[in-house]
């Protein structure tokens, strides 16, 4: 009864900040962070079966290829609501699929009219090639959204600017698409990096124990069991062990010996990975304040833009002016000339006559 609130007590305490000091302080935190871990891992297909709610979008590229080049892109999935769950076909996993369940808007769960249906093919675990941090493939902030709505679609947009909140599965070719792409955004990028692990996990599980084998030893249950995938060879590694003597006994403290070797290996790949989990978030905290710079340097150019083309305007019209203020001088000059002539011959006749008059 007392393991969940110390499971919670101990995620609180490895989620704060910890001001390392000491070698043996960083060791502490590694070790809390590898028991979180596993204990996630531990719990990420009840969770999985559960369901978590994500936004998804899919994006399909044509398998008909014109002069042009390659075939066009097309969003199957728009912004959507879904619930994402793992749905048991059968014992192996080569039988799971990943369902994607529509989950309504907000306005529909304060209703309680929300009816859990399938909105989307599922997605065999089978088909998955790879998953991958991030919008892979495509920019996140240029994701289309559902809504024809002006105000809706800005404030999708704004949400879609957080790339760490973004996971891109890639899934295997259909006769209609040559690529297919899923991108799910969640609600915090911890959901995210969640996901991220326990989906490579599940994967890795997928290989090892039905799909191509990676270690040497095998039990005769796994041979038996394993699945042949496409381009996989048809001879097993041989087990070292199944041709001993059934009367032959190995010391327990070799045994004790070999656990300990790899579980050594275990730990240092476990930590190694863990580790660099603070590169990821690092990254992505860069990538961000990149966008935001360059945010930030397009709505100044935008503003220096306008503001040229404000000048660029204001100049014409003062030129326009200056012309129009050119050609009147030019007028006023001609009137002025003409008057000055005529005062001149005004004077002339003016003289004239006087002269006549004392003649």
């Amino acid at each position: 009864g007392d393991e969940p609130a110390e499971d919670e007590a101990e995620v609180v305490a490895v989620g704060w900040k910890h001001d390392v000091s000491s070698r043996r302080d960083r060791e502490q935190v590694l070790r809390d962070e590898v028991r979180v871990f596993e204990r996630k891992n531990k719990k990420f297909y009840s969770l999985l079966e559960e369901g978590i709610d994500v936004t998804l979008w899919q994006l399909n590229q044509s398998a008909e290829v014109s002069l042009d080049g390659p075939g066009s892109q097309e969003f199957v999935v728009k912004s959507s609501s879904m619930s994402l769950k793992l749905h048991r076909r059968g014992e192996l996993l080569v039988q799971t699929v990943l369902t994607f369940i529509s989950t309504g808007g907000y306005l529909s769960k304060a209703l309680g009219r929300r009816r859990d249906k399938a909105a989307h093919e599922p997605l065999p675990l089978n088909d998955i090639l790879e998953v991958k941090a991030g919008c892979e493939g495509y920019d996140h902030a240029q994701l289309p959204s559902s809504s024809s709505k002006k105000g809706k679609s800005s404030k999708m947009k704004s949400e879609n600017m957080q790339s760490g909140l973004f996971l891109t599965i890639k899934a295997t070719p259909t006769p209609m698409a040559s690529s297919r792409s899923y991108f799910l955004r969640f609600k915090s990028r911890q959901a995210r990096n969640d996901m991220l692990v326990g989906l490579r996990g599940i994967l890795a599980d997928l290989q090892v124990h039905e799909g191509i084998s990676i270690s040497q030893i095998q039990s005769p249950a796994a041979v038996q069991h394993a699945r042949r995938m496409p381009g996989s060879t048809h001879k097993n590694a041989q087990n070292p062990f199944l041709n001993q003597r059934p009367d032959v006994t190995v010391p327990l403290a070799d045994v004790h010996d070999l656990i300990n070797k790899e579980r050594e290996s275990y730990d240092r790949l476990l930590l190694t990975m863990l580790q660099g989990n603070a590169d990821l978030k690092e990254k992505e905290d860069e990538l961000l304040s990149f966008r935001d710079q360059l945010h930030r340097s397009m709505v100044e150019s935008a503003e220096k833009d306008r503001t040229q083309a404000n000048d660029s305007k204001l100049i014409m019209q003062l030129s326009k002016k200056l012309e129009t203020l050119l050609m009147e001088n030019e007028d006023l000059r001609d009137n002025n000339d003409r008057l000055n002539q005529r005062l001149v011959q005004v004077e002339c006749e003016k003289l004239e006559i006087m002269n006549g008059g004392k003649s």
